[in-house]
């Protein structure tokens, strides 16, 4: 993508303000406010993320402390950029420094004595994110004004502390989306919708989601930090800055609160909780009140930014401020504070909580000026403490290292006979990604009795990753942990399992003893692919290869003809791809077998018997002004599949444009409220949610929901519903199916992210390329019970939860299984003329759960599929 440009305007203003020069002839970073022309934090006045970036490489021209290098591109091209602060000593020698930092990261060659050399030498590496989600823009606003003062400042007790520390500053992880919130913010300013929610994501695509992103890294932005920290820089420590609600504590620091993930090394908590002691002491010094810990954010779940350090040895903070209205300030009666959450029940003094705010004006710049405090108390903490810091960084990762060799499991293996050996690489390029060491055998061999042929892949658990290859190529298990005996059980912050094999359907096994075989090592994955011998008739494939739907994608769109095979033949299963060598795209069939890793295989004559010939389809993405994630996940993966679509607004919905231009409508997870009426039934969620400006209010309405009515039934269409979209079109349609959870509450049945077990008709064309036994992502999701249908539907089920619910637990936590046995997960109906087709749970959940995108996909060709004989 093109890179986006600094705004020229902002050229012209820097030019009018260049850098003040002492008598001395230095020149002199000039003030943010002189060149922003406001005070940072100032009501309702912020920099856009060109200007903060712009600002800070004329403080890096200015000063020999600061440095700016390109980090990589955004989704939508804009520039990361990593600021090094330190003194100028350190900033001349970075790169030393981050030699060093890498050294004591990978301590497998690394003797005692060396690392202690090498600590002695070296500077605590420390990493600072911003404004993640894009309405939390505090932290990009002050990151201005960290920089000038440490830019700047003679004191000597701070000088010193940047002799010790080098801060590694990333002002914006998330540009795009800031983007987004400062247009919407300017041009409803000054009306009743100043500071209100937007009717579209605060990133291109996944909006908040893109912090739960960072261990399966599919989006530009996650992979960009990813690469700082575990392939550039090495940080020992990471503080991503966040805001949060208005109406609870002002801010949250370390320590965490319960359940603490097993497979964490204690040491990193220690010093998590030791930092955050000292920013909470002196955000108290300060007066700034209101500074809780311990309190509504785990330290469990792998999914966040800081967080997936934790099991790499990075000790990572969170610290979240409470918000304003973007830019705009709250006024907060006293008795609007609330507890409510876990470990802060209730508004008040505790031990966790020891200064409570007292309500009053809540500004932009109280964000400034509590996360000021906050950065620079972490600054003096990591200095304070430096050669701790750096020792036990070394000390970490040879504590994995060494429980590798002496514990099981001593590694993992994946054997090369896969399901889809798509995915399987696909697994190893992302570990790669991730920094771990990965081998493959040059030779048979055994562990525990169980025979691997060369070519399985090998990942050693003495590496410093090994906690992190722990949790994530292991099912888990959700700690049951309690606040007193006759408690409930603390719940989740986010989801309860994140198995890598489970979600993208890789068989790897746990080696209970040690592997000794001969290896080499990887470098990238060993993909899958094919050669097109001359004369051949084509090319078959498995449907369970997980790279036949982009293939087929730019097969279809030029014009090129693709089968599907119903019958079984030998060395073949239903549901095979078949592609005769000759059509358009003849001459580029080896080419794009190549380039998408097709495991094809040649065939001398072309297979006989019954087919479906597949024909381009035009899909229609719903896309509500109540901004959903799900859509916008959906959104990536239709477009990294290769599926074209468009997206389909609720002014689309209501006049029935879309009946003759798309084939096929695809409803992502959104509750039937929102569909409906474009806000929730229940009158308490609906008092505290601001409302949208006129031309982004409301949902389908009765019009838009009796034309998509009309459009199945008596036109023809197919409808795919999305987890709990299929609420809205069992009631529209009064379909024979009713979602059994609808009305259960918490207390009753609750799994709020697991992998469940559910059983699969592979004979049925949406299943093909699946097995008969699945791992199905839910989360809050609806489960089916199916009636037998009168004259106006059909329906068949797809999947469904074992019998016994003993059996549907994999990984993570469910409570009140009883309720899913024998209940039906997918179901596929013909009603009236049309066909709808009900996927009861996140078949693509946050495109993580690659095993099952094949129940969608399937489902996307369903209006263009002919029945052929060969």
């Amino acid at each position: 993508m093109r890179l986006l440009s600094p705004l020229p305007a902002l050229i012209m203003l820097l030019a009018l303000f260049p850098s003040p020069v002492p008598a001395a002839g230095k020149a002199v970073p000039p003030a943010p406010a002189e060149v922003l022309g406001f005070a940072v934090g100032s009501d309702g006045h912020l920099a856009p993320y060109d200007t903060v970036v712009a600002y800070l490489r004329q403080v890096a021209a200015t000063s020999p402390r600061v440095s700016v290098e390109t980090a990589g591109l955004s989704s939508q091209g804009r520039e990361m950029v990593v600021v090094a602060v330190s003194s100028a000593d350190n900033i001349r020698h970075l790169d030393r420094y981050r030699e060093i930092a890498r050294r004591l990261a990978h301590p497998a060659d690394l003797d005692p004595e060396k690392a202690a050399a090498l600590v002695r030498q070296g500077k605590v590496l420390v990493l600072i994110t911003g404004t993640i989600h894009a309405t939390e823009v505090g932290s990009t606003q002050m990151f201005m004004e960290l920089v000038h003062n440490l830019a700047t400042t003679d004191d000597a007790k701070i000088e010193g502390w940047l002799d010790d520390v080098i801060l590694l500053i990333m002002p914006s992880i998330n540009p795009d989306g800031q983007e987004i919130v400062l247009r919407w913010y300017e041009r409803y300013r000054g009306t009743e919708y100043e500071g209100g929610p937007l009717p579209w994501l605060y990133h291109p695509y996944v909006g908040h989601d893109n912090n739960r992103d960072f261990y399966m890294l599919t989006q530009a932005e996650t992979r960009v930090v990813n690469q700082v920290l575990y392939h550039r820089w090495f940080p020992q420590v990471f503080l991503d800055e966040h805001q949060m609600g208005r109406t609870g504590p002002r801010m949250f620091v370390p320590p965490q609160t319960n359940p603490l993930a097993p497979e964490i090394d204690s040491l990193i908590f220690r010093q998590a909780d030791l930092l955050g002691t000292i920013m909470s002491m002196r955000l108290e010094e300060d007066g700034r009140t209101g500074v809780g810990h311990d309190m509504i954010f785990d330290s469990y779940w792998p999914g966040g930014t800081r967080n997936t350090a934790w099991w790499k040895n990075v000790t990572g903070l969170l610290s979240e401020v409470a918000s304003v209205r973007i830019a705009s300030p709250v006024y907060i009666e006293k008795g609007e504070l609330e507890g409510n959450r876990k470990g802060f029940p209730d508004y008040g003094r505790r031990s966790n909580y020891p200064s409570p705010w007292s309500g009053g004006w809540w500004r932009l710049r109280d964000i400034v000026d509590y996360e000021l405090t906050a950065t620079m108390a972490l600054l003096e903490g990591c200095s304070r403490f430096h050669e701790s810091l750096l020792t036990n960084f070394y000390e970490l990762g040879r504590r994995q290292v060494q429980k590798g060799l002496q514990e099981a499991p001593f590694a993992f293996l994946i054997p090369p006979d896969q399901h889809d050996p798509v995915a399987s690489a696909r697994l190893v390029e992302l570990l790669l990604r991730h920094g771990i060491e990965i081998q493959r055998a040059r030779k048979d061999f055994t562990v525990e009795n169980r025979s691997y042929p060369a070519g399985t892949t090998i990942i050693p658990a003495a590496q410093p990753y090994r906690a992190f290859l722990l949790t994530m190529l292991q099912p888990q298990r959700y700690p049951e942990v309690r606040a007193g005996r006759d408690s409930a059980i603390l719940p989740p912050y986010d989801v309860t399992s994140w198995s890598l094999p489970l979600s993208m359907g890789v068989k790897v096994d746990p080696a209970g003893a040690p592997v000794t075989v001969a290896t080499t090592s990887l470098d990238e994955p060993d993909w899958p692919g094919a050669q097109l011998h001359t004369g051949a008739a084509g090319l078959r494939i498995s449907h369970a290869a997980d790279s036949i739907y982009p293939f087929m994608n730019r097969l279809l769109a030029a014009g090129h003809p693709v089968y599907w095979l119903r019958d079984r033949q030998e060395n073949g299963a239903p549901g095979d791809v078949y592609v005769p060598s000759a059509g358009p795209a003849a001459g580029r069939l080896q080419a794009l077998v190549d380039e998408l890793h097709v495991p094809a295989r040649s065939l001398d004559t072309a297979p006989g018997g019954a087919a479906l010939r597949l024909k381009p389809v035009s899909i229609g993405l719903y896309k509500p002004w109540v901004a959903s994630m799900d859509e916008g996940w959906t959104r990536w993966l239709l477009e990294e599949y290769g599926f074209p679509y468009r997206n389909l607004s609720n002014a689309d919905m209501r006049d029935g444009s879309y009946a003759d231009q798309v084939d096929l409508i695809l409803l992502p997870d959104i509750e039937k409220d929102i569909l409906r009426d474009g806000r929730p039934s229940d009158p308490a969620r609906r008092r505290r949610t601001a409302p949208l400006p006129p031309d982004y209010a409301g949902g389908l309405g009765d019009e838009g929901g009796e034309k998509l009515r009309n459009w199945i039934l008596e036109k023809g269409g197919t409808v795919v519903a999305l987890d709990s979209s299929a609420d809205y079109l069992i009631e529209l349609l009064e379909l024979p199916v009713t979602n059994v959870l609808e009305d259960v509450d918490d207390a009753h049945f609750r799994c709020p992210g697991a992998m469940l077990r559910i059983e699969v008709n592979t004979d049925h064309l949406l299943a093909w390329g699946l097995q008969p036994q699945e791992a199905a992502y839910f989360a809050s999701s609806p489960a089916f019970r199916t009636y037998p249908p009168d004259a106006r539907f059909a329906r068949r089920v797809v999947a469904a939860y074992p019998d016994d619910r003993r059996d549907i637990l994999i990984s993570g936590y469910l409570s009140g299984a009883k309720l899913l046995a024998r209940r039906a997960a997918v179901v596929d109906l013909r009603a009236g003329a049309g066909r709808v087709v009900l996927l009861g749970f996140r078949v693509q959940h946050r495109a993580q759960t690659t095993r099952t995108f094949k129940l969608l996909f399937n489902s996307l060709y369903l209006p263009g599929l002919e029945p052929v004989e060969f």
